[in-house]
């Protein structure tokens, strides 16, 4: 499962044709999601057909039940999203990462009902699917779905805390996690039958990305996959410790919470001309580097966050979607990764980077890191997770970037091929 991902997408959002019966536009969807790359075997095709969405979005009508495109359910007084049904897109990568078999028993920690309804119908009436979620709006809404689709009896539908599991029907062969979550609970680890498989839309070091586990060995999981994914993040005692800084005019930086920054300083370097330095390392924009890039460095750096940046205010050449940023002890100096067009080459760009401040071993470090990974792991297997059960001897553990969170102990490995 460490193979990354195709960024490859869903044309139109997945409806391209004029109908207006909910088979069809459920038809198109799941055609769409099938030369997309995104449904891959029959069974999660046949699943996804035989489930009306539109019965789970019932407050949209009908065609844009059907876009393969999230759609909230539930906001704060401030606006923020609290609930959603994800993206058919999303919801179809998770389930192929996941496989759920006929007979298996599935723990949801998460709930909208409509991946419940799918997660039934790909492990039958023999197997059994509990859904948890914290926010008993949330499962009311869902209980009210599963209702309207006739199927309120297939899915055990409970409020609480996802972070604690369900312990009364454990062990389960699959546990999927439908919010983005800050670390992996050992409960859950706790929870997994041998052999089975716990998908995760899990924060890394401020990256959102999809990891699929299996136990590799007594007190050992492992996996990948990191699909770059975005989640209402989880709430309660599992909650996420990401915070959101603002900079100069037009620029933020996300960071975990354990990362020590000075904004004050921070923000003062980045207010100083940058000065660009040039890897060598060329890509094709077809390669789909990016993602990778973003987690190379959040394995290789000691201090990482990420810089996002609007054009229309900002002078800064960070790239689409954020990008790879450092800094000095003191938040003095800074530097964030870069690409400029391969000149006389179209579809072509080199990686750099840009350093504000004085610090020209910041600058080195970073291109340094930059041929490392051209050189060694370049179109490699990708990085993997390795998760241990809590209190496991730190010396026992694979080396790499030890992820300072909460939960279960995690490291971020990159094999060389």
């Amino acid at each position: 499962m460490s193979k990354l991902p195709s960024m490859k997408t869903v044309s139109d959002r997945g409806v391209t044709g004029p109908a207006t019966d909910s088979s069809e536009l459920n038809d198109q969807l799941v055609h769409a999601l099938e030369g997309a790359g995104r449904i891959t075997s029959p069974e999660i095709a046949a699943a996804f057909r035989a489930t009306p969405r539109h019965l789970f979005v019932p407050d949209v009508e009908l065609r844009e039940a059907y876009r393969d495109d999230y759609q909230p359910t539930e906001r704060d007084g401030d606006g923020r999203l609290l609930s959603s049904v994800s993206a058919p897109w999303l919801v179809a990568q998770m389930l192929e990462y996941l496989r759920p078999q006929p007979g298996n028993s599935v723990l949801e920690i998460g709930s909208g009902g409509y991946n419940a309804v799918l997660l039934h119908q790909l492990v039958g009436d023999a197997g059994a699917v509990t859904s948890i979620d914290i926010d008993p709006v949330v499962t009311e809404r869902a209980r009210r779905c599963l209702r309207a689709a006739g199927l309120e009896a297939a899915v055990r539908l409970l409020t609480g805390d996802g972070a604690q599991g369900v312990p009364d029907a454990a062990p389960y062969d699959r546990i999927e996690v439908t919010v983005q979550a800050a670390a992996i609970e050992q409960t859950w680890l706790d929870q997994l039958a041998p052999g089975g498989v716990l998908v995760v839309p899990l924060r890394v070091r401020g990256l959102g990305r999809l990891v699929a586990l299996t136990r590799d060995g007594e007190g050992h999981y492992s996996g990948g996959g990191w699909l770059p994914c975005g989640f209402v993040p989880m709430r309660g005692e599992a909650a996420s410790s990401t915070q959101m800084h603002a900079l100069i005019p037009g620029a933020r930086v996300r960071v975990d919470g354990t990362q020590p920054l000075d904004t004050e300083a921070l923000t003062k370097a980045l207010d100083t001309t940058g000065s660009p330095r040039w890897s060598g390392v060329e890509v094709g924009a077809s390669e789909g580097t990016r993602p990778v890039i973003d987690l190379w460095f959040a394995t290789v750096l000691d201090t990482y966050g990420t810089l996002l940046t609007d054009p229309k205010e900002s002078a800064l050449q960070a790239l689409p979607g954020g990008t790879p940023l450092t800094w000095n002890t003191d938040s003095t100096a800074a530097a964030y990764v870069t690409m400029r067009p391969v000149e006389g080459q179209s579809g072509r760009y080199e990686y750099g980077v840009i350093v504000h401040g004085e610090d020209e071993d910041l600058a080195e470090a970073l291109v340094e890191h930059l041929r490392e990974w051209g050189r060694d792991h370049r179109g490699g297997p990708g990085p993997v997770l390795h998760v241990y059960d809590s209190g496991t001897d730190p010396a026992t553990m694979a080396p790499g970037r030890a992820l300072e969170r909460p939960g279960a102990p995690m490291v971020l490995t990159w094999p060389k091929d």
